[in-house]
């Protein structure tokens, strides 16, 4: 340690008064630097480690107070890598790697530097620089001393200082400055496009513009605040236009609606070139809320197993014939409906028509279609529910706007069914249908005008609202004939989305059996299927803006035809009924399904073998069983529209009301009394005088 020769060395400082000094460095050894400031301006004691090396130039252009000396060291040390610390008063100059565990037993210099401010206020500055300080520094100011403390490791607090001092300067003397953050660009660009801006008016050569990229913004010196004024003019017009055409990914959380069906809508409207296939509807069929999968509803086999049971040969006659039946023959009162026609392909020139949507506005150039990346993107997340819109600020807002008037709450349907079996004898020889409309009940039928039905319906509709309808419709079935409720489910589905309902079994059957031809004794491989059977009815309801509810129903019976089996295979087959239509109803009215009948005929022969077959002879050798049974399934649906949750927790309310107290068991469902005895072995011991 010791000082460093007098004004011989170079970088001495030049003559100056009232304790102002003037430093004028030109590649100068920077430990000469260090003896010139630390040895001969200020004399305190230091020391400068070896390995410090390098050089430095520096020249003041006005004098500066002897308190900046050494931040102005600090900043010369920094370009060298290197420190100044200070411990128990002694300067110490040191690599700045070695400074970092110095730095934990420097009272002062502790990781942190004091700024004595001369020009700017302390809490001012600190204020302005406060949005600029990244992680791992901080800026306090100390009103009292009008100075700063500016906490963090030598590379930012040397970015910090610099930045201080920029401020801080004799420089900024009756000049103005702003600082302005670079939203969305790289600094230096920003600073590039303003200086071009400025040159090209009146504040051209006057206004500094100084990019600073470690904090991202820029710093807009002029010498009066007209220029300044103009400064700020020029950036907000361009901090627009980059906040119009910079394009940033915008997230949206949907509540009440499915990411996929959003995102396709707004494809189709602003991207039309570049729409992602969402899932089918198929794939979609039964959910009642967003996100949850198809429901099927599997009640008990008894139609299934009525049908299977029986012998001998039979025709079924119904609504409509259904294409596939097999071993049946189907007539009836619909025969000329129609199934469902499968959803229509996209046309060709859906493309064409899509980018001449009026929705598309500007957006149409700039959509980019075809997977282009720098264009409007739209994804969907259905992990998250969720829409990732990537735009600029116009196309964002038009997005936005779009996507909160798709997702809305949607409206729900409360489906209550009830599927029954009506023996058709008597009274109901002629079906259930012209029993009511023949004087049965006549009065619960409704005219076409007060039903709304669609022309093809093959059905009828109740009077009877809410609760009404469909038990009104079973007893006065139950007073003229037998009648068993197969299943009554009540269903909760989505406007627009369709609840599937299976009342039945699964049957298997062989569907092909296979055997190699290359190797002798090689096992028979046989394929098993299951068929669906029993009642299978699919219900989409549509809620039209004045209430009505539209029905698209679809209604499928199936099952085992009795003795009868596939050629060449020993597998059964199955006979199949099915209607489909649509229909508009009131809220909570009642719509009937029937007319699928099913005729059964037994025929039987039993008693003494050849003398039973015998003619004139044969009854008193024998018994004949000669059997008909003809039934009739009715499918009784009434819609209850769900607008809100109080309606919801109404309809909960009914259910809770409506289901009977688990304690009151019916008889009929106690457990049967035991049959046999606790010891069988009993009896055999006393024959055998064992007991």
């Amino acid at each position: 340690p010791g000082h460093a020769p007098p004004a011989s060395a170079p970088g001495a400082p030049l003559p100056a008064g009232s304790g102002d000094v003037s430093l004028d460095f030109a590649d100068t050894d920077i430990r000469a630097v260090v003896a010139q400031i630390l040895g001969n301006m200020l004399h305190v004691t230091y020391t400068i480690d070896p390995a410090v090396q390098g050089k430095a130039t520096l020249r003041t252009a006005h004098d500066i107070p002897a308190s900046a000396l050494i931040p102005t060291l600090q900043t010369l040390l920094a370009q060298n890598h290197a420190a100044l610390i200070r411990s128990n008063g002694l300067y110490q100059v040191v690599p700045a790697d070695k400074a970092a565990a110095a730095l934990a037993t420097a009272p002062g210099l502790d990781g942190s530097s004091v700024v004595t401010l001369t020009h700017v206020s302390a809490a001012h500055l600190a204020a302005v620089l406060q949005p600029y300080v990244g992680k791992g520094g901080k800026v306090i100011a100390e009103p009292d001393r009008n100075a700063l403390i500016v906490e963090g490791d030598p590379q930012v607090r040397a970015t910090l200082l610099a930045l201080i001092r920029a401020f801080d300067v004799d420089a900024l003397a009756g000049q103005s400055y702003a600082l302005y953050p670079a939203t969305g660009a790289n600094a230096r660009d920003f600073a590039t496009a303003l200086t071009q801006a400025l040159h090209a008016g009146k504040a051209g050569g006057v206004v500094k513009v100084v990019p600073l990229v470690r904090i991202g913004a820029v710093l807009v010196i002029a010498p009066s605040g007209a220029a300044i004024r103009a400064a700020d003019r020029v950036y907000r017009t361009l901090a627009r236009q980059e906040a119009a055409t910079h394009r940033a990914w915008h997230v949206y959380y949907l509540r009440n609606s499915r990411a996929g069906d959003v995102a396709e809508v707004l494809q189709e409207a602003f991207t039309p070139n570049d729409v992602t296939a969402q899932p089918s509807a198929s794939d979609t069929t039964g959910n009642t809320a967003p996100g949850v999968s198809a429901q099927t509803l599997m009640g008990s086999g008894g139609l299934v197993g009525n049908a299977a049971g029986t012998s001998g040969t039979g025709t079924t006659a119904g609504l409509g014939a259904a294409p596939g039946t097999s071993s049946s023959t189907a007539s009836g009162l619909g025969a000329g409906l129609a199934s469902p026609a499968a959803s229509p392909a996209a046309s060709p020139a859906s493309s064409h028509a899509a980018a001449s949507n009026p929705l598309l506005g500007p957006l149409g150039g700039s959509a980019g279609g075809g997977g282009d990346s720098s264009g409007l993107r739209i994804i969907a997340d259905p992990r998250q529910n969720a829409i990732l819109v990537r735009a600029d600020a116009s196309e964002n807002a038009s997005v936005e706007a779009m996507l909160r008037k798709l997702d809305i709450e949607p409206l729900e349907v409360e489906i209550d069914a009830t599927i029954a079996e009506v023996d058709l004898n008597g009274a109901l020889k002629y079906g259930t249908q012209f029993f009511f409309k023949s004087g049965g009940i006549n009065a619960v039928l409704s005219t076409g005008t007060t039903a709304a039905l669609n022309q093809s319906f093959p059905g009828f509709v109740l009077a009877g609202h809410g609760s009404d309808g469909a038990p009104l419709a079973i007893s006065a079935l139950q007073s003229v004939t037998q009648v068993q409720v197969l299943s009554s489910p009540q269903l909760l589905v989505q406007n627009g989305r369709t609840a599937n309902l299976l009342v039945g079994n699964l049957v298997p059957y062989l569907s092909q059996t296979s055997q190699s031809t290359l190797t002798t004794g090689a096992p028979v491989i046989n394929s098993v299927n299951y068929q669906e059977t029993g009642v299978i009815l699919q219900i989409t309801p549509h809620i039209s803006s004045d209430g009505l509810v539209a029905l698209t129903v679809s209604q499928q019976v199936s099952n085992v035809a009795p003795s009868v089996t596939t050629q060449g295979l020993n597998s059964p087959t199955f006979s199949e009924r099915a209607v489909s239509s649509s229909v508009v109803v009131h809220d909570g009215q009642t719509i009937g399904l029937a007319g699928l009948i099913t005729d059964n005929v037994q025929r039987g022969n039993s008693g003494l073998p050849f003398l039973k077959d015998v003619p004139l002879l044969g009854p008193l050798f024998g018994t004949q069983d000669n059997s008909r049974a003809r039934q009739e399934l009715l499918v009784l649906i009434t819609p209850h529209v769900v607008h809100d949750a109080t309606d919801a927790a109404a309809l909960t309310s009914d259910l809770e009301q409506a289901l009977p107290n688990a304690a009151n068991v019916p008889a009929e469902l106690n457990g049967l009394p035991m049959d046999g005895s606790a010891d069988p072995q009993a009896a055999l011991r006393r024959r055998l005088g064992l007991h």
